[in-house]
């Protein structure tokens, strides 16, 4: 059977109600206490976990005796860095939309707060961290340059055919990817979630959902009927946002590229019941656990299912020769097509 890497990725990070104002003073850091329980369950699926961890809860006391401890007594997990803005020294007071995506702050902005966090990582741990990804997701060669600078050897922030009003990953799709023309040592390796739709090809389906998006199609609600006919469906592989069912068809249109890897994504808060929109109750809580348990269960069934952590699969993709080459010739365009707006 065909070896195909997996990655579970975590966002691990203060809760707030996303609709919303960012906690900018008011900080509660009490779904971390969940992580250890959570950490036995997917230690019992076989399952390597990469843990992104923003200031917040490595600023908090009790949050980072929990990390610590966690970090200590689980040595094949790891911890990357997860930067939101509003919270890392030093810190931007996040009043708008715009303001809390590092994509639009200064690069000597995001070069300090990335200093600061990855300090306090390694206040944790003992090293530095070699992973990271972007609060809210978005990233432009510059910080991918300063990054490397400090020595990350791994960037997980694009987030495949999605867009904000900000910056544009619609052109991107789940291949990792060597980031060579960035001309940086170390040279990084950009490993996205996966996300697609449940049928291929993944441009054209992609350009199809862009055009059913614009205004003079919106109206009349083409993809929330032909998602209800399953027909056509843009999926995401995090168990918050897709069931065990939709994941499945994702990965099965996964294996069917040959895709060398396949990443799942959640976030803590997510471990707290009432803490996101996803998660509301206890029974929620095990749905989620679930539907995770099933899409390995199924990958497991059709392949040689090799979890790992993000940096360790990274690498080991590299030294495989399974990355795709960063250029204009590659669904995954190159980062000059990645549009970031003032």
């Amino acid at each position: 059977m065909r070896e195909i890497k997996f990655v579970l990725s975590i966002d691990t990070e203060e809760e707030w109600d996303w609709e919303g104002p960012f906690p900018n003073r008011v900080i509660s850091v009490e779904n971390v206490s969940h992580l250890s329980t959570f950490q036995r369950q997917v230690r019992g699926m076989g399952l390597r976990p990469t843990y992104f961890l923003d200031y917040a809860v490595i600023e908090n006391e009790y949050s980072r005796q929990i990390l610590a401890d966690l970090y200590k007594s689980e040595p094949e997990i790891e911890y990357g860095a997860h930067l939101h803005p509003w919270v890392t020294p030093p810190v931007v007071h996040a009043g708008s939309e715009a303001s809390s995506h590092i994509v639009n702050l200064p690069m000597d902005t995001v070069s300090a707060q990335l200093r600061s966090l990855t300090k306090a990582i390694e206040n944790v741990t003992g090293q530095k961290p070699t992973s990271f990804r972007s609060g809210r997701w978005g990233i432009t060669d510059p910080i991918l340059q300063e990054l490397a600078k400090q020595g990350y050897l791994v960037d997980s922030s694009i987030y495949p055919f999605y867009e904000t009003e900000w910056f544009s990953c619609a052109d991107y799709d789940s291949w990792p990817l060597t980031m060579s023309h960035l001309g940086t040592t170390p040279e990084l390796i950009e490993l996205p979630v996966t996300a697609g739709f449940n049928h291929r090809p993944f441009g054209k389906a992609q350009s199809l959902h862009q055009t059913l998006e614009k205004p003079e199609w919106a109206r009349f609600r083409v993809i929330g009927a032909l998602w209800a006919l399953r027909l056509h469906r843009k999926i995401y592989l995090s168990p918050e946002l897709s069931s065990a069912r939709d994941m499945i068809a994702l990965c099965k249109q996964m294996l069917e590229t040959d895709c060398p890897v396949i990443h799942m994504y959640l976030h803590s808060s997510s471990l707290l019941p009432g803490s996101t929109r996803y998660v509301q109750s206890e029974s929620d809580k095990s749905r989620l656990m679930m539907r995770i348990e099933k899409v390995v269960n199924f990958l497991r069934s059709q392949c040689h299912l090799k979890a790992e952590t993000i940096t360790n699969a990274a690498l080991g993709l590299r030294e495989r020769g399974e990355l795709k080459a960063h250029d204009e010739n590659t669904v995954c365009s190159g980062l000059s097509q990645l549009v970031f707006r003032d």
